[in-house]
């Protein structure tokens, strides 16, 4: 018979290999792997910084693929990417210097505000590239080159510490400071939310926040299902994926404020 921590490994990775799926194609992974790791009995602070550390490899390979589309804003993204070091690790540090007990209340509004932000995601990603097109502009008005990393540098914070549906906030910013490509929109959006969760990451493993024997078990897994889930999405295109994340994430909110209120 398989004992426990057997059990609790063998679930974990599968819930990582459909997180990486769902990630691949839709974003919104971590309100599948992150309460998977509380269901275990991980305490909530550890949960999200293996969750964190888990999910991480597939951002950093999808951030790598979008080089060409960063090179019009070379002059703009060390600001950009130095806010984003700068709020994730402060985020990741604030995250660490909250009470177990404190942030265990606080994650049924944290999956709430993730899952809104999931369930609105369409509805945003219309508004923000309506009338966008491949040709844009040279460059940004000087006060969106001003404002644009104290944007980012918010929204990093919020990475750092959390994480989940900060991508549709990264994409509704870029598109208010006057970017108009989708794929340069979701070029910055990968980088910036890649490189928020790799100082995450470093500060939580530097600080030993990552029970690293479900972290490295849950990376490979994460990393093997986007994989093949974005291979498959090449030939057929997943249908309902969105949806079923919503579902997902208020059945594990309701869960939550349920147990804990």
């Amino acid at each position: 018979m398989l004992s426990s921590p057997l059990i609790h490994l063998a679930w974990l990775c599968s819930a990582a290999f459909v997180a990486g799926g769902i990630n691949a194609i839709a974003g919104g992974g971590s309100l599948l792997s992150f309460p998977a790791l509380l269901q275990v009995g991980v305490l909530p602070v550890h949960a999200n910084a293996t969750n964190t550390v888990a999910l991480l490899p597939g951002q950093i390979t999808s951030a790598a693929a979008y080089r060409r589309e960063l090179r019009r804003f070379h002059t703009m993204l060390p600001a950009l990417l130095t806010a984003a070091f700068v709020g994730g690790l402060l985020g990741a540090r604030l995250l660490l210097a909250t009470r177990q007990q404190t942030f265990l209340r606080m994650v049924p509004w944290l999956l709430l505000i993730a899952t809104l932000l999931f369930a609105v995601g369409p509805t945003l990603q219309q508004r923000v590239f309506q009338g966008k097109h491949e040709a844009h502009a040279s460059g940004l008005r000087p006060v969106a080159r001003f404002l644009l990393p104290l944007g980012i540098f918010a929204i990093s914070l919020y990475v750092g510490f959390f994480g989940a549906g900060a991508g549709l906030l990264i994409m509704a910013t870029l598109s208010f400071a006057g970017i108009d490509s989708v794929h340069e929109i979701n070029a910055l959006k990968t980088v910036i939310t890649s490189t928020s969760n790799t100082i995450a990451a470093a500060t939580f493993i530097f600080y030993g926040a990552v029970l690293w024997r479900y972290g490295a078990a849950m990376m490979i897994a994460g990393s093997l299902g986007g994989y093949l889930t974005a291979r498959a999405a090449r030939k057929h295109k997943p249908r309902g994926i969105r949806g079923l994340v919503v579902t997902m994430g208020c059945i594990v909110t309701l869960y939550f404020f349920w147990k804990l209120y």
